[in-house]
Formats: structure tokens, sequence, C-alpha cells
């Protein structure tokens, strides 16, 4: 697909230990390798945000999306509103919610319902409110319908988009680059994930090492105009964090998919 643009690469996690050492110089590191952003900006929250921001824009890096600890920070009106100033001042897009239970259609649709209310104050100044999937999403099913689905059904696609995690995705027992197409218009951002198996939680590998995958599931994002592609491990193998990040990030420039 020589003709579309391919999605920016970001990296969220990994390289936390390594962060927690010397932050900004892991951070100069990740932008040799050839990532263009990361995910979540609470360290340049720390101190003179402006400055912050500069000197990471300096290194060719962007925020691509602040981040939502707690569902119960939505229900609060100065919550939302700082969660707004922080987004701004960090400047990034895409605001994201990372985890939610999956009990019943009744919760989901009341679930719909605080996204839907909190996207629209967050579409108001601009940004977009994200949710990010796990598994469960995808292993509950209510009338034949993914639990995502009924989120996706009950809300405004203009308040709630999706961060779509192509290995939880394919651990729920989905296709990632179905699940994409489908979703078309919603999505601002994949997270890129491998697993060397799916028998249990927790067989996490490098991108390009593992079943997951990742070049159909980087056709389909790019096809339907996903802005990022973020790479993640939740727990390193063998591998340390800036380890991980570089051979992750090789592997998709060794197939052509950067």
């Amino acid at each position: 697909m020589p003709a579309m643009t391919r999605p920016k690469l970001g990296l969220i996690g990994i390289i936390g230990e390594e962060a927690k050492q010397d932050f900004w110089g892991t951070m100069k590191r990740v932008a040799e390798i050839g990532y263009k952003g990361i995910e979540g900006g609470g360290e340049l929250l720390k101190g003179d945000i402006g400055a912050n921001v500069a000197r990471f824009h300096d290194l060719g890096l962007q925020i691509a999306t602040h981040s939502v600890p707690s569902k119960e920070l939505l229900r609060d009106e100065k919550e939302v509103d700082r969660l707004i100033r922080e987004a701004h001042a960090l400047q990034t897009k895409d605001v994201t919610f990372w985890w939610d239970v999956v009990d019943s259609r009744e919760q989901l649709l009341r679930d719909a319902e605080l996204y839907d209310a909190a996207g629209k104050r967050f579409a108001e100044e601009g940004l977009r409110f994200c949710y990010h999937n796990h598994a469960h999403e995808f292993e509950r099913t209510f009338n034949g319908l993914y639990a995502l689905d009924i989120l996706a059904e009950h809300t405004d696609p203009k308040h709630l988009y999706f961060r779509m995690d192509v290995a939880w995705i394919t651990i729920g027992g989905a296709d990632p680059a179905h699940i994409l197409r489908k979703m078309s218009g919603r999505v601002p951002a994949i997270h890129l994930k491998d697993v060397y198996g799916t028998d249990e939680i927790g067989k996490w590998t490098a991108v390009g090492t593992g079943i997951v995958n990742i070049q159909e599931s980087i056709e389909a994002a790019t096809e339907i105009g996903v802005e990022w592609m973020t790479v993640e491990q939740d727990k390193l193998r063998n591998l340390t964090g800036i380890e991980t990040a570089l051979v992750s990030y090789l592997n998709l420039k060794e197939k052509g998919l950067l």
C-alpha cells in the first residue's frame, strides 16, 4: 500500500525502569531508535510543563495520549476539567481510559452512558476520549455481540474512540484486522503487542517474535487511517526494556511495516 501513510510508531511501558533511572536520557534513546512518541505524559507534568514539553518535542517526540487512571474521575466535573487542561498542556489530542470489567449488558450500558457524557465534554475541548480494550471485551458476548460492540453501539462515534490492542484481541479469540476494519473511523491508535502462546495469559514477547498477525493488523490500521501504532509488552521476557524496544522496531522495519 505505497499510497497510504502508515501510522506513526509510539511506545508505552517497556522502558519504565530505564526511565526511572534517567528519564531524558532514555527518551533520547527512544527517539534515536526511531520512535515518534510515547503514551502517557505524567513525567512531563512535573515542574515546568511548558519547558518539559518543548524539550520533549526537541527530541522529535510527541505525547500520543494522556491517561485517565480511574473511571471515577469521569464522574467528577472538576477532574474532567483537570484532565482537559493537562491534555492541552501536553499538546496531545487523545485522552485514554485503560481498563474496566465486563459483568453484564446492563453494566455496559451504564458505562456507555458515562463514556458518552465524558467524551462529549472532551470533544467540546477538541479532544478524543478513547477506551483501551483487553481480552474480556471479546470473550464476553451478549446476544451474539461482543462487549466492545455494545460500547460502540451505544455511544456517539464522536464521543468515544477506541485504542485497539491487537494482542488482547487475539487472546480474546477474534481477528485483529477484521475488528479494526469493523471499527473504522473510531480507532486513532492501536497497540502492537505479541505473544508466543494464548493458552495462558502472560506469554508476552517482542513484537514480531510471536503469533499475533502483526502485518495484517498494520495493513488494516493503515487502510482505516489509524494515526499511531504503539509498541507494548506487558512484561519483559529475555531482553531489557531498551533491547525489547529496539528489537520490536527492527522487526517492524525488516518487514517493511514502518
